[in-house]
């Protein structure tokens, strides 16, 4: 009983077969083999075998070893044999009398994992290392430091105690693990499971490239830099300052590299990378070669002209950048002895030379050419005429400012002679030319003298209310001299009462008009505000054209112009503008253009008249159906209307600027209710940058237009964009007894960036 308890805890059962195998259970005269142990077991330990008779017993076989016949007999049940070293996992086989008995279970082993030894501990890619240890034919690969694996089929040999393996291009220095490969060999149901690492106690020291000299330094970019070193076999590639690296080499032998250093190499240590990744520097910082300037021809250098830079090693300038941080051109032909670039029009004194390296040579020293004023025609100016300004490189010119600080726009012709208006209201003082590149040059005094013709001595302000149909009172200088008066090109009745005069202003003038006074001998325009007397909007184009770098044009289609007659007016209506913007109108067969806008950011809109001769060729282009296109640049186009004249009157109940509108409660409008009356149309006229919402109420909160929340009947808060500029909504008596009971007033609400600049009624 006691040695079957053994064979439960500690043995496996055996069940045997022989030539004559025996049912006696209680033993008999046979041979029995019941159970052996430990299992798995140790080879160099003591293996137990218990059964029936086991002094009988003449030797032991196990799987991979000879026979056993040095046999310690313990009892007639027990005997004990030592199990050699190179005994495999198998079943046991046991003689006797010339019989043989087998066991049906296997006898297994423990196989601790383990490293003894490395040799040699330096090695280089590509050497043979011995690892030593016991267990080692477990081992399915090998893990270098870093994550790089050799797979047991690259084994250079492989046995219990010892592999010898090549240590790989990627290794690096670090201790060896050795893995038993749970993780890549499945077992025998197909799965994998988790691998016994057993890691090697010291570092395997791999050896690594070493830079001794480089030459030549400092070095160009595009030649030949030879590196020299040790190991440079191992060198996959080399890496340059500004972490520009090649894998490109002229030559490659274990002691030289010869490399072409890259264009855009900077200047820094030079680094050889090993197949490992492991980067390996120069002791030398390697320096670039910079150009270096001997002349600068000419200098001061004209605007838009050409510059020519002589010196060394030119060849490695990329790009060339003057004052005011403007790019030049370089101009095709570039050598290492010499450049020449174009100056571009906005520069400004001195010029940078920039290399793809990253550094620069500065030349601070070079000026820009700046014009001068030698003489005045006439030498005194009527205020009003043109005076022709004598001297050099007026053609950089883009405005004179007159004293007083009034500007006039120019386009130079000549450099010799630049012809400029000027302006009515100027006085004597010092002229001031603005160039292209924003300087700024004092010329001599000029002599204003009065105009000699008639002029508007206080023209009206932009925000003067004018109204189409009335006179306007003005005063006036030279009234005498006044043959004629014009708005918009069409002369109009006035009454001169010197120093007054009263204009006429045509009742179907509207927005900015041209207000041109017309002498025997001169005339001077002003541009004023008009206030309509009526008029008819027809929307004629509703979607947003986006003028971007003249990179296209829309097309209009003629339908909506059919109705259009002689003094209409088109507006254009603007979303946004951005720096410069301007925008042409041509006709639709590209026939002609009409005119050349450039917006003025204090309008939301610009017109157009209408002449027979415009009418014709929108309506009857040489080919297509199209009465316009529009191109142009930093310009969206929100829509497009035909004014005519003859509708309802407006009444400005209020102008100026409220907002930009929030939910705080007190964006107010005052209104007078005398000047209302049921049957209406409330219009409100805004400027909205982003989209948002909007609310207008009476004067407190919850009590809306009725008339402005049909507008948009899923809210109250119309929803709003850019493209909005005005919207109009009937009111009732309602709404006029809502007003009178708030104070006379509108409440607006909402977000985004609306304002509100006017309100009228019609």
């Amino acid at each position: 009983m006691c040695l079957f308890t053994i064979s439960c805890l500690a043995f496996v059962t055996a069940c045997e077969t022989a030539d004559n195998l025996s049912t006696d259970q209680l033993g008999g005269g046979e041979v029995l083999l019941r159970s052996f142990g430990p299992s798995p077991i140790a080879r160099g330990a003591e293996l137990r075998i218990i059964g029936a008779n086991m002094d009988k017993v003449e030797s032991v076989m196990l799987q991979g070893s000879g026979t056993i016949t040095d046999i310690k007999r313990i009892s007639k049940t027990e005997i004990r044999v030592i199990v050699p070293q190179d005994a495999a996992p198998g079943v046991i086989t046991i003689t006797a009398g010339g019989k043989t008995i087998t066991s049906l279970s296997p006898l297994t082993f423990s196989e601790p994992i383990s490293i003894s030894g490395i040799a040699p501990m330096t090695a280089k890619s590509g050497d043979i290392i011995k690892i030593t240890g016991e267990y080692l034919n477990l081992i399915e690969e090998i893990i270098f430091n870093d994550g790089v694996h050799v797979l047991k089929a690259n084994f250079k040999s492989q046995s219990r105690q010892e592999i010898d393996v090549t240590v790989p291009q990627a290794a690096q220095t670090g201790k060896i693990i050795v893995s038993n490969g749970a993780d890549i060999i499945p077992d025998a149901n197909g799965k994998f499971g988790i691998p016994i690492w057993v890691y090697s106690d010291d570092e395997l020291n791999v050896t690594l490239p070493a830079i001794t000299k480089i030459s030549p330094n400092p070095v160009k970019a595009g030649a030949l830099l030879t590196i020299e070193g040790t190991n440079f076999d191992l060198v996959d590639s080399v890496v340059f300052g500004g972490n520009v690296g090649t894998r490109h080499f002229a030559s490659h032998t274990a002691t030289k590299i010869e490399v072409t250093v890259p264009a855009n190499a900077a200047d820094g240590h030079v680094k050889a990378i090993a197949f490992s990744g492991v980067p390996v520097l120069s002791s030398d910082s390697l320096v670039m070669v910079v150009p270096t300037i001997t002349s600068i021809d000419p200098n001061p250098v004209k605007n838009g002209e050409t510059l020519t830079i002589k010196g060394t090693d030119l060849d490695l300038v990329s790009s060339v950048v003057f004052g005011g941080n403007k790019a030049g051109t370089i101009l095709d032909g570039k050598t290492a002895t010499q450049i020449q670039i174009t100056v571009p029009m906005d520069a400004k004194d001195g010029v940078t030379l920039n290399m793809l390296s990253g550094k620069t040579v500065e030349y601070a020293t070079l000026k820009m050419v700046v014009p001068t004023v030698t003489a005045y025609s006439p030498e005194s100016a009527p205020a009003g005429s043109n005076v022709i300004l004598k001297g050099t490189d007026l053609d950089l010119v883009t405005s004179v400012t007159f004293a007083e600080g009034l500007v006039v726009p120019v386009k130079p012709t000549s450099a010799t002679e630049l012809t400029v208006t000027v302006p009515v209201l100027a006085v004597s003082g010092t002229v001031v030319l603005t160039l292209t590149n924003g300087n700024t040059v004092k010329a001599p005094d000029l002599q204003v003298i009065s105009p000699v013709f008639a002029y508007l001595p206080t023209p009206p302000a932009a925000d003067a209310e004018i109204h189409a149909g009335e006179l306007l009172l003005v005063d006036v200088g030279n009234g005498s001299k006044l043959t004629d008066v014009q708005v918009n090109g069409v002369s109009t009745k006035f009454i001169l009462n010197d120093p007054k005069l009263y204009i006429l202003i045509p009742s179907r003038a509207s927005g900015k008009c041209e207000l041109k006074l017309i002498s025997s001998n001169g005339s001077v325009s002003y541009t004023i505000p008009v206030i309509g007397s009526g008029f008819t909007e027809t929307v004629v184009w509703n979607t947003p054209i986006v003028l971007s770098g003249w990179s296209g044009s829309t097309s209009i289609p003629n339908a909506g112009f059919s109705d259009l007659k002689e003094g209409n007016t088109v507006r254009f209506y603007f979303s946004s503008l951005g720096d410069s913007p301007v925008f042409q109108i041509w006709y639709g067969d590209w026939g002609a253009q009409i005119v050349e806008v450039h917006p003025d950011a204090g309008s939301p809109y610009y017109e157009m008249t209408v002449t027979a001769d415009m009418i014709q060729h929108m309506m009857n282009p040489a080919w297509g159906s199209d009465a316009i296109l529009v191109q142009g640049d930093a310009v969206t186009i929100s829509k497009i209307s035909v004014i005519t004249p003859g509708g309802p009157a407006e009444t400005v109940l209020w102008k100026g600027s409220v907002g930009p509108i929030g939910w705080n409660g007190d964006m107010y409008v005052p209104v007078d209710p005398s000047k209302l009356t049921a049957g209406m149309t409330l219009g409100i006229d805004i400027t909205c940058t982003v989209a948002g919402k909007l609310e207008v109420m009476y004067g407190s909160w919850w009590t809306d237009f009725p008339g402005y929340v049909a507008l948009e009947p899923a809210g109250n808060q119309k929803s709003i964009d850019p493209s909005y500029t005005n919207f109009e909504f009937p009111i009732t008596q309602t709404d006029i007894d809502g007003i009178i009971q708030q104070g006379n007033k509108l409440l607006f609400a909402g977000d985004g960036n609306i304002v509100i600049t006017r309100v009228y009624v019609k």
